[in-house]
């Protein structure tokens, strides 16, 4: 631990802006309604007198519909942003298109993978589509009604095997806030706080932690005791409004 390391922020400070945001519903609920839940990871950045933390929620919204519909949703918290924190419509970001084999998901049938369908793109780069129900089972999806494969289905599977490509560049990261600053903490699996129960972040381990880490510019304060929870199969209620 550098002892010399005196933050100009206070880890109150950080779950105070958390708290504000939840309060508006600009912070990561994890079972919201209108998004199923595919993948998730967090990331912390700061110094002695920046803090970033970035959420990131990659899920089907599906009021979207199809490609526009499987999306990173980035939530950004800090107090160096060149913006507001909480939700913004430019850090929502959509990775993926039909190629030139044909439609993805069936225009016909609402939210369906298309029966035809081989490939699609991501990141410009195509990727191939299966309809194989072991393919979903080995990846811990079982189809609600198989042969037919929702595109929520789809993408839960899909991101087990390409996951850096849904999740935000650090490129694309660092365009958002400075280039300078740090990443001290990046987690794929942490306990995230239940908004939906009006559970606040400042009242969840993992963010009480997080904030010490990032006033006392110590890594070793990160020492979780709650199992990890955001994984997908924890929130069966997203989606379902």
């Amino acid at each position: 631990m550098d002892t010399t390391f005196q933050a100009t922020f206070t880890a109150a400070d950080i779950l105070a802006q958390l708290d504000a945001y939840a309060e508006k519903f600009e912070f990561p609920m994890l079972d919201n309604g209108y998004v199923y839940l595919a993948d998730s990871r967090l990331s912390a950045y700061g110094d002695k007198e920046r803090w970033v933390l970035l959420i990131e929620v990659i899920g089907y919204n599906y009021r979207a519909r199809g490609h526009a519909g499987m999306e990173n949703c980035l939530y950004f918290f800090g107090n160096c942003l060149p913006f507001e924190p909480g939700l913004q419509n430019f850090n929502f970001f959509t990775s993926t298109d039909d190629s030139e084999d044909g439609d993805t998901f069936d225009p016909e049938k609402r939210d369906m993978l298309h029966p035809k369908a081989v490939s699609m793109l991501l990141n410009g780069e195509k990727i191939a589509v299966s309809h194989d129900p072991a393919y979903y089972s080995a990846r811990g999806v079982e189809l609600e009604s198989a042969p037919a494969i929702r595109t929520w289905e789809f993408l839960r599977a899909i991101v087990v095997d390409h996951r850096e490509g849904f999740l935000a560049r650090e490129e694309e990261i660092r365009d958002r806030i400075p280039k300078d600053l740090p990443l001290v903490l990046r987690l794929d699996e942490w306990h995230h706080n239940d908004l939906a129960a009006e559970e606040k972040p400042s009242e969840a381990e993992a963010f009480q932690l997080i904030a010490k880490m990032l006033e006392t510019g110590d890594p070793a304060c990160y020492q979780p005791t709650k199992a990890a929870n955001n994984h997908w199969k924890n929130w069966p209620d997203g989606g379902t409004v």
